[in-house]
């Protein structure tokens, strides 16, 4: 039951960012209490330290998409990709070898999702395009990791599914958002 409703949280939440929209991120709170019990039950250790900093993020976001100067979508610059790059390859290493000392099933997936998670949120709280294509890696990991669970979590897959084309979709709508913010400017 846990996985339906936080799926439907999910699909809200995603529908809602994709269109740019600030209540997206009250579902987005709400689902990660969800996933933060979800992924306590199922020994997911790096989600649940994503789910419950999350929590906070989402608060954060709902703020800042509120102020009228931060509401505007960017892309990152050079030296913010090559630092996120560095960022999510260095600390999935470091969260590999921490996990792979518990009884975590997927240590390296849940290491990588686990950081790539963070970033893309970090990027999607500040409006930056490039959350989409992280997000879309991330996603489809997402999908790998549900499906090779001991006690797969099938709808949090199909949920994945769903959010690796709305990270496309996402990408293509903010682009089009962006570019009507820049001719306006």
């Amino acid at each position: 039951m846990l996985e339906w409703i936080c799926t439907g949280l999910g699909i809200v939440q995603g529908v809602l960012v994709a269109v740019n929209k600030r209540s997206n991120w009250i579902f987005y709170i709400l689902q990660m209490a969800g996933l933060f019990i979800f992924s306590a039950i199922n020994h997911l250790y790096g989600d649940m330290a994503n789910d419950a900093i999350y929590f906070v993020i989402g608060v954060i976001g709902f703020i800042r998409w509120g102020q009228k100067e931060k509401s505007k979508i960017t892309v990152a610059s050079n030296s913010e990709r090559i630092g996120y790059i560095v960022v999510i390859a260095v600390a999935t290493l470091v969260g590999f070898l921490i996990l792979k000392r518990t009884d975590d099933p997927l240590p390296l997936i849940d290491a990588f999702t686990t950081v790539s998670s963070f970033v893309a949120t970090y990027y999607m709280m500040t409006k930056k395009l490039d959350t989409w294509v992280i997000w879309f890696v991330n996603d489809i990991l997402y999908v790998v990791e549900y499906f090779m669970l001991p006690n797969q979590a099938i709808v949090l897959a199909i949920l994945n599914i769903i959010w690796t084309g709305l990270a496309v979709y996402s990408f293509i709508n903010w682009r089009k958002i962006m570019q009507k913010e820049e001719s306006v400017v």
